[in-house]
């Protein structure tokens, strides 16, 4: 990463080359934060002391 950007064509490669990596990233921790969401709100419970589930004991 030494290598001066000179031309235009090196300033695109560099930046697409950096969002590809964020896109990468943010397609692999997607579906854990989903579970994180989703994990919180099957725990949880409403005020009314029922559980948000709707399944009834």
């Amino acid at each position: 990463m030494d290598n001066p950007i000179v031309t235009l064509h090196d300033f695109m490669l560099r930046t697409e080359s950096i969002t590809y990596i964020l896109v990468v990233a943010v397609l692999v921790s997607f579906p854990f934060f989903w579970r994180f969401l989703t994990d919180r709100d099957e725990d949880s419970t409403r005020p009314d002391g029922e559980h948000s589930s709707g399944k009834h004991h």
